[in-house]
């Protein structure tokens, strides 16, 4: 029934799969779909690996040979092949198969000489060989006649990143996200650059951004608040306690690095209470909560977890004993 349901040939591009659907597929291709040359599940294959927008390089590549390589075989349109000859330069790159790429590539040219698709596999090609500065030229040239080329300016932050040009790179991205202001990734990416380079406040900015665009992620939340955290000031902290908490909550209480979060964020705004003398920094904003109540509650439910790992056998032994010292040293500060 299986290699019957495979041989019933190519799946409509308008019709929505799953990734289980997808795994299942790239399962068959690997145990016999490749070794039996099946070209029907390998054009299914790589259809729903665009679909769902993956990089998976071993499977993608086999499959996007076997297609290119028996195109009278397979019976796709020319259209189809030059779109999964696409896919077999980008995965010939994952699998260090550079010369496959450049091939690749030249048949796509003499067929699309002035596409921008083919000069950013080029420019690709370029960065996988290490020539980074050809490759941004490369960018800025299809840039130059395809302002809002959205993935040449992505590649070409990412050949900036490689090359160790970090502000140049979060200029040119920062540059992408006037046109591009939902690219949730892309605010990831940035906050991190900022991050590396040590600009917490922009960080913060930038992960407020995701968080806005999707608030019911919980390490969102979590990693802003790292970011208040090490800010430091006492606006940041609470803003911090808060983020950290919505954290907890939404994970279920499993974000063991928001938990302790929430212990060092008290730790931190008591002991601030205690150098300035006033008590009511120890409490919420609205002065009804002591920062105490949140920092032990954390504290207990990571004394559960490292007690529960212990007695299965999931922890190492003495581990929770170690964690007992830290909190203790928190709460007690």
């Amino acid at each position: 029934a299986r290699s019957r349901r495979h041989r019933r040939g190519i799946m409509n591009s308008a019709n929505k799969t799953t990734l289980r659907e997808l795994d299942d597929e790239e399962e068959y291709l690997v145990s016999k779909g490749f070794e039996k040359v099946d070209l029907a599940s390998c054009i299914k294959y790589l259809r729903m690996i665009d679909e769902h927008k993956l990089r998976r390089p071993d499977p993608v590549y086999r499959a996007a040979s076997l297609v290119v390589n028996n195109q009278k075989r397979a019976k796709v349109q020319k259209q189809d092949l030059y779109a999964f000859m696409e896919q077999l330069a980008v995965a010939a790159l994952d699998v260090n198969g550079v010369d496959t790429c450049d091939r690749t590539i030249d048949v796509l040219r003499e067929t699309f000489p002035s596409s921008s698709r083919v000069k950013r596999l080029e420019g690709m090609s370029l960065e996988a060989k290490g020539r980074v500065d050809d490759a941004v030229a490369v960018y800025d040239k299809v840039l130059e006649e395809f302002p809002s080329d959205q993935r040449a300016m992505k590649r070409r932050v990412a050949a900036l990143a490689s090359a160790g040009r970090d502000k140049e790179a979060i200029d040119a991205l920062a540059k992408y996200l006037d046109t591009f202001m939902a690219d949730t990734r892309a605010w990831e990416r940035l906050a991190g650059m900022y991050q590396e380079r040590g600009a917490y406040r922009q960080a913060v900015f930038c992960w407020e951004e995701v968080v806005a665009a999707e608030p019911s992620v919980h390490y969102h939340h979590r990693r802003l608040a790292e970011c208040l955290y090490t800010l430091g000031t006492e606006e940041d902290l609470r803003a911090a306690r808060k983020y950290y908490a919505a954290a907890v909550d939404m994970s279920n209480a499993g974000d063991v690095r928001a938990l302790y979060g929430l212990a060092l964020t008290d730790n931190r705004l008591r002991r601030k209470g205690k150098v300035k003398g006033n008590p009511e920094i120890a409490a919420d904003g609205d002065g009804q909560v002591p920062v105490t109540e949140l920092g032990q509650h954390a504290a207990g439910l990571l004394r559960k977890m490292y007690a529960a790992g212990e007695k299965i056998g999931a922890s190492k032994p003495g581990l929770r004993h170690i964690v007992e010292g830290q909190l203790k040293t928190l709460l007690d500060a």
